[in-house]
């Protein structure tokens, strides 16, 4: 049979598995991890019983996830290019390891831009190698020029590729050919097409479903905070519980990070896909706005709190205010699960998140008659005063009245539409096309 049609099969049945497995690997991945753990526990030691409990809670279960899609990408790309005769196996392997992403989309992305940084190395090698001949001078000049085209080409991190396969060539010798070329470009494609088919083992979802789930956690993080905020303000606290609030509050920022990554993802995803359309992404841009400026009130908030507890002579915080974040808490909380499944009674989700703002501003009502009528404390009033007007804020973001929501926002403009708002105009040409001619043929 021939080796083409082998390695085209084999691969179109990868990808088939892929996709009946993709959303199952992540639940196996982890009761197979549990179950180890569980197994090893007993046969160990008190002592590296704990260091391998404290190594399995530290382990991150997508990079557990990548790195074993990663090698069983080098080894499925490996045996299709020996299938092939190709004699860059091992090139095709180092592709498919490199081209593991959490999304298909972001590996053909990266794919495609280490290929081109692979051509044009091997013509920056050829070229330069024609004029001065394997010397220190080829070297410099190769990984400066090599540096200099990834960059001109706009490679970004890919820009290495193109001084590295430069030298890569080098080390071949007078062994570079047309052969030689090709089978250098042919396995770094293969390598890519592996990688492309075997990513969407290692998120297990789609860009616009990681997005839901990073903004829904970064939602349900802001809730929790809120929570520990208003109980501690209802009960006292003291100036180390108030630092571990404020370090909370900063930590959120990394969240925020994993957040913005995933809505970046989905942007240049939902560019090129026929199946998610930009009118679904809008949505998601705003709430990543909302949840943005969550994150930097609840850090107001955090240290307000703390800086009244820190700060010789600061007036305390009234308990009044226990209640008012508490409440907050519970906005962001149903936020957050209106979040978690967008095919849920959206509705109904979003009929209870506005009860509970309502209940925000309730409290808030309240709070400030009790602050006004009982304290006379000018600094408690000014003190008071800081967090209601984050919190006003925050309710403001939630039901997504606050005019502050808007500045920055970016305005379409023209350009070159996308490939899902694409394909229905041309389904309509085409249909308005045929259909007259099918019914003129029924006619005759």
């Amino acid at each position: 049979m021939n080796p083409i049609t082998i390695v085209a099969g084999s691969l179109t049945l990868c990808a088939l598995v892929v996709l009946i497995l993709r959303r199952k690997v992540k639940p196996v991945v982890e009761a197979a991890g549990r179950d180890l753990l569980a197994r090893v526990e007993p046969q160990l030691p008190p002592g590296l019983c704990r260091v391998a409990r404290r190594w399995y809670e530290r382990v991150d279960p997508a990079t557990a996830r990548s790195i074993l899609v990663a090698a069983i990408a080098a080894g499925v790309a490996w045996s299709a290019a020996t299938t092939l005769q190709i004699v860059g196996a091992v090139t095709a392997s180092i592709s498919a390891i490199l081209s593991v992403h959490l999304s298909s989309h972001a590996s053909l992305r990266d794919g495609t831009k280490r290929l081109v940084g692979t051509l044009a190395g091997i013509g920056v090698a050829v070229g330069v190698w024609g004029v001065f001949g394997p010397s220190p001078v080829s070297i410099a000049v190769i990984a400066g020029c090599g540096l200099i085209v990834g960059r001109v080409l706009r490679l970004g991190d890919g820009s290495v590729t193109v001084p590295a396969t430069s030298l890569g060539v080098l080390v071949a010798g007078s062994a570079v050919t047309e052969t030689f070329v090709w089978e250098r470009v042919g396995a770094t494609g293969l390598g890519i097409v592996v990688g492309i088919i075997l990513s969407p083992l290692v998120g297990g979802m789609t860009p616009l479903e990681r997005a839901h789930c990073k903004l829904a956690r970064l939602s349900t993080e802001i809730a929790s905070l809120l929570g520990d905020l208003g109980a501690g303000a209802a009960r006292g606290y003291g100036r180390d519980q108030a630092a571990q609030w404020l370090a909370r509050s900063r930590e959120l920022g990394e969240t925020l990070g994993e957040a913005v990554d995933a809505v970046e993802d989905l942007d240049r995803q939902a560019r090129w896909s026929l199946t998610t359309p930009l009118t679904e992404v809008a949505p998601v841009h705003h709430t990543f706005r909302v949840l943005e400026h969550g994150v930097h009130q609840v850090n107001s908030v955090a240290r307000t709190l703390f800086d009244a507890a820190a700060t010789p002579h600061c007036p305390g915080v009234p308990d009044d205010i226990g209640p008012l974040l508490t409440a907050a808490s519970e906005a962001f909380a149903a936020h957050a699960t209106l979040e978690t499944d967008p095919d849920a009674d959206t509705t109904q989700d979003a009929g209870n998140l506005e009860d509970l703002l309502d209940g925000l501003r309730e409290a808030r009502r309240q709070t400030l008659h009790k602050v006004r009528t009982g304290i006379e404390d000018t600094g408690v009033l000014v003190l008071t005063g800081s967090i209601i007007t984050d919190i006003d804020r925050m309710a403001g973001s939630l039901e997504r009245s606050a005019p502050a929501l808007a500045v920055g926002e970016r305005e379409k403009g023209p350009g070159i539409p996308a490939v899902s708002e694409v394909v229905p105009v041309v389904r309509s040409f085409w249909e308005k096309a045929v259909t007259p001619k099918s019914g003129g043929g029924a006619d005759g």
